[in-house]
């Protein structure tokens, strides 16, 4: 594959060419440059805290959020952890997912703090391990808890901004985070 600029009406798109079965050059948006543009966004917003270890105390440390960050900013998959259901794999994190984690802070305005992206261990079909959503634990510098104040508005933005699969405090398994997902 070979990286190269076009420049429409005055704007430069990055696109990937790539050769099909023909040999035949085939261009493409690059979303893996967009994805990498928008993770180091997220890694340089001190509004957005990306956690570096894991919430059950195991140690893995290419798998946490802050390292999965990093990895997509530098253009690199990030890691799954070795104790998920799918075993350690490298994912691609999704612009739709990152796109919406930056909103949360540029747009809607809300500090927090990410505790996992494709780390972790979640159910086997979970969106985590597509680079499809992040979970939260802390929001305005409050722990997410059922009587946390801006939980609720936190999950509403999260839809406005793509998310499908929403959860927290008052769904199985989510009582002390909110988990946001995008569609697959």
């Amino acid at each position: 594959m070979t990286r190269t600029k076009l420049v429409l009406s005055g704007a430069v798109c990055a696109v990937a060419v790539v050769l099909g079965a023909s040999g035949t050059a085939l261009a493409a948006p690059d979303a893996e440059l967009a994805s990498a543009a928008t993770a180091k966004k997220i890694k340089d917003n001190a509004g957005i805290s990306l956690l570096n270890s894991h919430v059950s105390g195991r140690h893995h440390p290419a798998s946490t959020a802050r390292t999965n960050i990093a990895d997509a900013a530098a253009g690199r998959k990030a890691s799954t952890s070795p104790w998920s259901d799918v075993g350690v794999k490298k994912v691609a994190l999704t612009e739709r997912m990152l796109g919406g984690m930056l909103k949360m802070r540029t747009t809607a305005g809300y500090k927090f703090r990410v505790t996992t992206i494709v780390g972790g261990d979640h159910s086997t079909n979970s969106r985590h391990y597509a680079g499809l959503a992040f979970d939260v634990d802390q929001i305005n510098g409050r722990a997410v808890s059922s009587s946390h104040p801006n939980f609720r508005a936190f999950m509403s933005k999260c839809r406005a901004y793509g998310a499908t699969e929403v959860l927290g405090p008052g769904d199985a398994g989510h009582s002390g985070h909110v988990h946001c997902a995008w569609p697959r």
